[in-house]
């Protein structure tokens, strides 16, 4: 009988990385961090998206040296890591599914309300059917319905 692989790694002793190995990767992944726009750079000034840079649009109304505006959702975009984005897109767009077909609770003083209520017997129900089934008759006896339109 095979041995499970998973118990055989976890009995297995696990060395250390060195010290020089994670002081690089973190010096790596900050350096990458940096390299996303709307992070603070070592000058002290934020950087900008590249596509940003290139296309820079200028108008007649706006002085051409203006910083140009952008729009609050790319702006907000920018600070969620690019690997997130479109998982955190899906949990929202989940999120929004399930808000709008999620019917209401009822309030518990509404189910305290009916509980109150005395129960209906059968012979209620079939006396409440027989008024609803007189009164659809009533109106839709040809004597109420108006004229019917030419076509």
């Amino acid at each position: 009988m095979k041995a499970d692989p998973e118990q055989t790694l976890r009995q297995m002793r696990w060395r250390d990385p060195p010290t020089a190995f994670l002081e690089r990767v973190l010096e790596e992944a900050l350096e990458a961090s940096r390299q996303r726009p709307g992070v603070l750079q070592p000058s002290g000034a934020f950087r900008e998206p590249e596509d940003t840079r290139r296309h820079r649009k200028t108008s007649t109304l706006q002085h051409p040296t203006a910083p140009a505006r952008k729009s609050h959702v790319l702006a907000w975009l920018a600070f969620i890591p690019r690997p997130l984005r479109l998982p955190l897109a899906a949990c929202w767009l989940l999120a929004f599914f399930f808000r709008i077909t999620t019917p209401e609770a009822i309030p518990q003083s509404t189910l305290n309300n009916y509980a109150k209520l005395p129960p209906i017997t059968p012979a209620q129900l079939l006396a409440n059917l027989k008024q609803i089934e007189q009164l659809a008759d009533e109106l839709l006896h040809p004597r109420h319905q108006g004229p019917i339109p030419p076509l």
